[in-house]
């Protein structure tokens, strides 16, 4: 009997048992197979099995039964080759899209492998952009949307909720505030609304529901949590001890909402807290518990935020001395456990041999939650830095402290390529094998894994752009100013702007005696304009001070680097990096006698992973610079406007 004769029923069944691969060649028999092998059923029944064998499904997907054969022929194909791709240990993407836009980028979030949303900023305009990846795989590079926000994002979170796509930024100190903004549809095409604003907050860390956590309150480091529906702030309690203590003092790792209970992740601490109620309006603490150092941290799954009968542990995967750990905290091992011991972190991946011991920085989550990603800038025995490349690893669910299996990518240094050192911003899709990179040149790197017709999966889920409720207020289409300080540079006289930011410094009429307050002669000027790995990058990043420094006075000496005193949020600090590394930091109420480095307080890192990625970015670019290229420049020619110092041919 020949193939033809068969019903198109047995060839289902055949191909049923047959190898993905082999089913297109049996599409080619004859009209019968070519039918049967196009049959939605079929490709139910493949995507069935590819569930019980554990492959990774995107979390947002719809019912598959309701998607197209079309459709669901492309993702089942496309998740059996990343499956493979990922057995052989080679994630290397089939295909790169490069993005290059003005100005740099501080957060991005992909969403429901369809929509980037990006903010990048300079000194003169901030805004959000959205690009839409299966016009961008077509080639057309342009946003679906794009708006103006009156200062820089430096931190952002994103939720898809019932009402739609929902990002909480959080806006530097010069225009301190978290915008709650949304994509809808509007007059036919897509168009960025806002919300709700809160004045007075930011450094985002969490959003969940109508809830938005946030570490600074009025420019001080003070946790809060705000119901974004009715504008209510909720002080949380500080635990035993205070804030004003090493380790609280700066904005914490993380901040989630799981099954009820406020969770505030620090170096070496877990908070927990309960939730405004109907019945209790007030944030209440519950347990500290103390944890091995943590320098990065995040949530596993993304799911267990929100308030359920079933309640999941909470997983949190962990950058810490050791290298990539996981938290997991369930409730009744939370109620029994005693505020003495250390929470244990179970190891999933040590660090290489290397003469370093923090080559990794940049973790973050895949959609599912199955998968981790991070950056890797491992040191050569004679400790020539190597450049990056991301490294990817399994999240087992119950890890049980065996497991390391680890898959690197992309190659170590490509100059053709966005830059992977330049302070990336990182989201991937483990699902559907996207991984986006967007850093501080305005490059964005979108790498596909499969890259074979990504747009044919089409819109897996619902378009939350399309809610039919009336529109909130547009933001605004054209750009705002931000005429943001920079600090000027001697020599020559002082612009009248620059004079005007002077004008503000040594204010605070502290009694000192081997200071200066005389500006023109202080020379250290590039090192606090915030610039990438600055000390003013320093104090943010590797030290959890995000607020912006006031000098207040510089010391007089004629060593190279100057002393400087400053004012940021509620505390004084002192940052002289040649003859004390450390940062040190008084309480904003000066003590009785006059300042003395001595009585300060030495200030840890609580990020430490950032001061490899800080020196590393500075290492890759001076080598770039050497051989005559700036990518700074090159943003420039884009239309960008980054700080004069970073385009002269020898930016230190």
């Amino acid at each position: 009997m020949s193939l033809a004769a068969l019903s198109e029923y047995l060839i289902i069944l055949v191909c049923l048992e047959l190898p993905i691969d082999d089913i297109t060649s049996l599409r080619q028999v004859c009209r019968v197979s070519c039918d049967a092998t196009r049959a939605k059923i079929l490709w139910i029944n493949k995507m069935e099995r590819a569930r019980h064998e554990g492959q990774i499904l995107p979390p947002y997907m719809k019912s598959y039964n309701l998607l197209d054969s079309v459709a669901l022929e492309a993702l089942v194909r496309r998740m059996a080759r990343l499956t493979d791709k990922w057995e052989t240990r080679d994630l290397s993407p089939v295909k790169i899209w490069a993005l290059h836009i003005p100005q740099s980028i501080t957060w991005l979030r992909l969403v429901a492998g369809t929509w980037l949303f990006v903010a990048s900023s300079d000194n003169h305009i901030s805004k959000i952009s959205c690009w839409d990846l299966s016009l961008v795989f077509q080639g057309y590079i342009e946003p679906l949307a794009e708006a103006y926000l009156p200062g820089q994002v430096k931190t952002g979170k994103l939720e898809v909720q019932d009402s739609g796509i929902v990002l909480a930024l959080g806006l530097s100190a010069e225009s301190l505030s978290v915008h709650i903004i949304t994509l809808r549809q509007h007059s036919g095409c897509h168009s960025f609304s806002e919300l709700c604003r809160i004045e007075g907050s930011s450094h985002v860390l969490t959003l969940c529901g109508d809830l938005i956590g946030c570490a600074i309150r009025h420019s001080a480091v003070v946790p809060h949590i705000v119901n974004w529906r009715n504008t209510r702030i909720h002080d949380i309690p500080p635990p035993p001890g205070g804030l004003d203590i090493p380790g609280r003092r700066s904005v914490p790792h993380l901040m989630t909402i799981w099954s009820g209970i406020l969770v505030i992740l620090r170096t070496d601490t877990l908070e927990f807290y309960t939730l405004p109620s109907p019945t209790n309006d007030s944030v209440v603490f519950v347990k500290l518990i103390k944890t091995p150092t943590v320098w990065e941290a995040t949530v596993c799954d993304q799911s267990v935020s929100v308030a359920s009968a079933d309640i999941q542990p909470l997983r949190l995967l962990v950058i810490s001395s050791l290298g990539i750990g996981m938290c997991v905290i369930e409730r009744e091992l939370l109620e029994a456990w005693d505020e003495d011991r250390i929470f244990p972190q179970i190891p999933l991946a040590g660090y290489p041999l290397s003469r370093e011991r923090e080559p990794w920085y940049r973790l973050c989550v895949g959609a599912s939650g199955r998968r981790g990603l991070w950056v890797s800038a491992p040191v050569t025995d004679d400790t020539v830095t190597l450049g990056p490349h991301f490294v990817c690893m399994d999240i087992p669910p119950l890890p049980s402290g065996t497991e390391e299996c680890l898959v690197s990518w992309s190659n170590y240094y490509d100059s053709v390529q966005p830059a992977l050192w330049a302070l990336p911003a990182l989201d991937f899709d483990d699902a559907l094998g996207l991984t986006v990179m967007g850093n501080c040149f305005g490059e964005i790197a979108i790498y596909d894994h499969d890259g074979r017709y990504p747009e044919r999966c089409g819109a897996l889920g619902k378009d939350f752009t399309d809610q039919g409720s009336p529109i909130p207020a547009l933001l605004p289409a054209k750009p705002i100013f931000l005429g943001l300080s920079v600090v000027p540079r001697p020599p020559g006289s002082f612009t009248e702007f620059e004079s005007a930011i002077i004008s503000q410094w040594s204010q605070d009429r502290l009694v000192l005696h081997g200071w200066s307050t005389n500006w023109t002669e202080y020379w250290n000027w590039d090192l606090w304009q915030g610039a990438p790995n600055d000390y003013v990058w320093i104090l943010q990043h590797a030290y959890g001070f995000p607020g912006p420094g006031i000098p207040q006075a510089y010391a007089n000496t004629e060593i190279i680097t100057q002393s400087l005193l400053f004012r940021s949020g509620h505390r004084y600090f002192v940052f002289d990096r040649q003859s004390d590394p450390n940062l040190r930091s008084w309480p904003l109420t000066p003590p009785p006698q006059e300042f003395m480095v001595s009585h300060a307080q030495p200030e840890s890192f609580v990020r430490r992973t950032a001061v490899k990625e800080g020196n590393l970015y500075s290492n890759m670019f001076l080598g770039e610079v050497h051989k005559g290229r700036n990518r700074w420049v090159e943003q420039a020619e884009r239309g960008g406007q980054p700080h004069p110092n970073l385009l002269r041919p020898n930016p230190w």
